[in-house]
């Protein structure tokens, strides 16, 4: 884990129920003029404001993404936004949710910390940036429309499809496409299960819980293997969406899958954004980078995306026994997202 002492100092920027968000901000600020800033918007799930995963779920130590990032932009001469997500403040109501318990509600979180931060006297209004990792790739797109004027955007492992295309790749598609592509199909069409189970480094990190062998045995043709999932996983769908699940309530899981699909979303946005993913990333791959890429070039934006060899869903290698693990931050794709941020920050045109 990374220590981070930094000179700097911490202002809190209001958000709605008692919450706030934490802007780190330079010790020293330049004369005359704001400093400019970055809104950290997380990926799914329960991120406190330092973006704080325990070692059993990194599989890499305790990580702490977005305080390591926040040091290393304030480091840069730019001001750091951070606040708890709402998975944490709002209650799941048993599944229900709530009004305020939905993927609007993040977008809102954003708006506001970024209109806030334009507000503060320490920053420059002109030059605040969202920066999303995985989910919040989206949030920050959908904010950045809503913001309106010209957006700075930053996107990590980011998703580009509409949420019930993507989430079906990530439900079902992407485990048929491993047992199809990986070696384990023989040309009749039989997928030997016993040797995906043993594949324990190809499946680490993302299918953990392979019961298929207890299922259906050490083989099963694929056909019905492709029946039997699209059953299972319209079963989960379905109950995600009218009572939700351990994850997330209803609540959020209608609201996003009723969103546009975030690469369709940037016909709204002018401005500048970069885009990172790991070669590695078998969470949101590479393919949903590079559809988000193209439709920003599409629609005048000025897009760079950068693909990171070796590094995976939150922009780490693998460990040493093989297997993939999520952050810390790999310092080199530390650096180059810093710099990335620090290059469309700076005052210039959008195309």
């Amino acid at each position: 884990m990374t220590v981070n002492a930094a000179p700097e100092r911490v202002d809190d920027l209001s958000l709605d129920d008692g919450r706030t968000a934490h802007l780190r901000l330079p010790s020293e600020l330049p004369p005359g003029r704001g400093v400019p800033a970055v809104v950290l918007l997380h990926p799914f799930g329960a991120w406190d404001r330092d973006a704080f995963l325990p070692a059993e779920a990194s599989g890499n130590g305790p990580v702490r993404l977005f305080d390591d990032l926040g040091a290393a932009l304030v480091r840069a001469g730019i001001a750091a936004a951070a606040f708890d997500t709402r998975f944490l403040s709002e209650d799941p109501r048993d599944g229900a949710g709530s009004p305020r318990f939905t993927f609007t509600g993040l977008v809102d979180d954003a708006v506001r910390v970024a209109e806030q931060a334009r507000a503060h006297p320490a920053v420059d209004g002109d030059r605040v940036l969202l920066l999303g990792v995985s989910m919040g790739a989206e949030v920050a797109v959908a904010a950045a429309e809503r913001l309106q004027g010209e957006s700075r955007l930053a996107v990590v492992a980011p998703s580009a499809e509409a949420r019930p295309v993507f989430q079906r790749w990530m439900g079902l598609d992407r485990r048929l496409e491993w047992l199809s592509t990986g070696g384990f199909t023989d040309a009749d069409g039989t997928v030997d299960l016993a040797a995906a189970l043993a594949d324990d480094e190809g499946r680490s990190g993302w299918w953990e819980d392979f019961d298929l062998v207890d299922r259906y045995g050490p083989a099963v043709d694929l056909e019905v293997l492709r029946a039997e999932l699209a059953l299972e996983y319209d079963t989960w769908e379905r109950q995600a969406l009218a009572h939700g699940d351990d994850s997330a309530p209803a609540s959020f899981w209608s609201d996003w899958y009723a969103q546009p699909a975030p690469y369709l979303r940037l016909a709204g946005i002018t401005g500048r954004i970069t885009i990172h993913v790991g070669a590695e990333d078998w969470t949101t791959p590479p393919r949903q980078a590079h559809l988000l890429h193209r439709a920003a070039l599409d629609h005048g934006l000025r897009s760079e995306l950068t693909v990171h060899p070796r590094l995976g869903h939150l922009m780490s290698p693998r460990s040493a026994e093989g297997r993939r693990t999520y952050g810390p931050f790999d310092p080199d794709f530390l650096r180059a997202l810093v710099a990335s941020v620090d290059a469309v920050l700076r005052p210039g045109p959008s195309h």
